[in-house]
């Protein structure tokens, strides 16, 4: 698995910085008053369309949730969740899952030209799951998981 990438800030264009204050704006809405700073931090944040290392725990989860839960596409349509997915992709835990992607498939690419034996998918736990491949001269399983992807078992012979 890859190293976590450092925190670094992420700059906004136009659009990316409102989808953001859009999408920020609709869960602060229903947050308590005494617990609206984060998003109203990260709304000053992507108002000045530079968001600082301190903001990106902030602007991570905003994304990750307007996009899993349909709540970008109801803001703004396909148009927005574009956006927040681009700006996703910038963040920390959007690099890593980017960099486990690329991982996943250099081991993938070892396998190109030789013949699929079997391959199976097993539910492990709800929303985790196991994609086992038997490949002319490998076995190998990929972990799929909330929380990413992993190749979890390697085999050759």
């Amino acid at each position: 698995m890859s190293e976590a990438p450092a925190a670094v800030e992420v700059s906004l264009s136009a659009e990316e910085a409102e989808a953001v204050l859009e999408a920020t704006a609709a869960y602060a809405a229903v947050v308590p008053p005494d617990r609206r700073e984060p998003y109203d931090g990260l709304a000053r944040a992507a108002a000045e369309r530079l968001v600082p290392p301190e903001r990106l725990d902030m602007l991570e989860r905003i994304c990750v949730l307007s996009l899993e839960t349909g709540k970008a596409r109801q803001l703004g349509r396909a148009e927005a969740e574009r956006l927040l997915n681009t700006v996703y992709r910038r963040t920390p835990g959007g690099r890593e899952r980017t960099n486990q992607a690329a991982d996943v498939n250099r081991v993938l690419s070892q396998l190109r030209g030789r013949a699929l034996k079997s391959a199976r998918i097993t539910s492990r736990l709800p929303g985790r799951y196991q994609l086992s491949l038997v490949v002319e001269g490998f076995e190998l399983s990929i972990a799929l998981e909330p929380e990413g992807l992993e190749v979890s078992s390697l085999q050759t012979g």
